[in-house]
């Protein structure tokens, strides 16, 4: 049996998530590659580390927030996050996204923009089927997506987009707002039955080779 192998954040983590509703209707083996609280950067990584891929598998990658990061230490591998890191501790977050590129926009995007080329090299060099989506539309509606310099215009034409699905220009957290779908209580991730209408919209609007 193929599988359909999620990569992506918290948002894909439960059954009941769109990816995985996918695979059911695709009758493909499911695989979640998501971690809570993943950057792009980690996506990327994930995508590049399976060991597992086979012939007919498919990818299913949703991307998340450009204001994430990851970075690898003597300890490891380190996530950090505009959103959550602590103030006044003096740490590396602190000194990144106070005073160093993580306060700035452009690094978020670039970065993310180089990620996906990444991803997609990696993916069309072995001959992977893939579906990637963006889970906020930050980058879409960026000024230095709309108008980008010679830099990011140059990453912009590395990508192939006719491999992402919008949710009618939207990413799917835009469009759950947008229409006024449920949300859980967190009022962060969409609920059940939103992940439920994302799964007919992907099956309508993007051929899933089986």
């Amino acid at each position: 049996m193929n599988k359909l192998i999620a990569f992506g954040s918290s948002t894909i983590l439960k059954k009941t998530a769109y990816p995985s509703l996918v695979a059911q209707r695709l009758n493909f083996e499911y695989v979640c590659r998501a971690k809570p609280t993943n950057s792009n950067h980690k996506i990327a990584r994930m995508i590049l580390s399976y060991q597992d891929y086979k012939p007919g598998d498919f990818i299913l990658v949703e991307w998340t927030s450009n204001i994430r990061h990851e970075f690898r230490t003597e300890l490891g591998w380190v996530g950090s996050s505009m959103a959550t890191y602590k103030k006044g501790t003096g740490s590396f977050e602190e000194s990144y996204y106070q005073n160093g590129p993580g306060q700035w926009e452009y690094n978020g995007v670039y970065s993310t923009l180089k990620e996906i080329v990444l991803a997609q090299t990696f993916l069309k060099a072995n001959n992977i089927n893939y579906l990637f989506i963006f889970y906020p539309d930050e980058i879409l509606y960026s000024t230095l997506y709309q108008k980008p310099d010679e830099y990011i215009g140059s990453l912009i034409k590395l990508i192939n987009w006719d491999q992402f699905l919008n949710f009618n220009q939207h990413g799917f957290q835009e469009w759950c707002r947008i229409n006024n779908y449920e949300f859980e209580s967190d009022n962060s991730h969409p609920a059940a039955s939103a992940h439920q209408l994302a799964a007919d919209y992907i099956i309508e609007n993007f051929k899933i080779p089986s």
